[in-house]
């Protein structure tokens, strides 16, 4: 894939600062940590700029939240996700080749041509509900 080379502005600098610092995050994440330093930045621009980030292969797309919004991953390339189904958090995991044969096999041989995500509850959540 071609990556296009486009005009840094401030505020795609910082977005992909803060993608960097957190990983993975939507917009409405991105947006109140941009505010921060800029608040006077719209919802609507944070979302035009990781669209355009995400569309030129800067950044990818991970799992999306509960709620159905997306998240932004400051990784590109193709990896395993796991995901909280208490507090919806979401972390990068490397599932093993071995572990990717088992589950083909179990599914009746067929083939996984993509990331796989996880659900299950952190370390966090689990001493909540003790």
């Amino acid at each position: 894939m071609t990556q296009i080379v486009r005009r840094s502005t401030k505020y795609t600098n910082d977005v992909m600062a803060i993608l960097k610092s957190k990983h993975h995050a939507t917009n409405a994440e991105i947006a109140q940590e941009l505010r921060n330093v800029h608040p006077e930045v719209s919802d609507t621009t944070v979302h035009r700029i990781t669209q355009r980030l995400c569309g030129d292969g800067m950044i990818g797309l991970a799992p999306s939240t509960k709620k159905g919004c997306l998240r932004y991953d400051i990784r590109k390339d193709d990896h395993d996700h796991f995901v909280c189904s208490g507090c919806d958090g979401l972390m990068d995991v490397k599932i093993a080749d071995e572990m990717r044969k088992q589950i083909a096999h179990e599914i009746s041989d067929c083939y996984i041509d993509g990331p796989l995500v996880v659900t299950g509850v952190c370390k966090k959540c689990q001493k909540r509900r003790k």
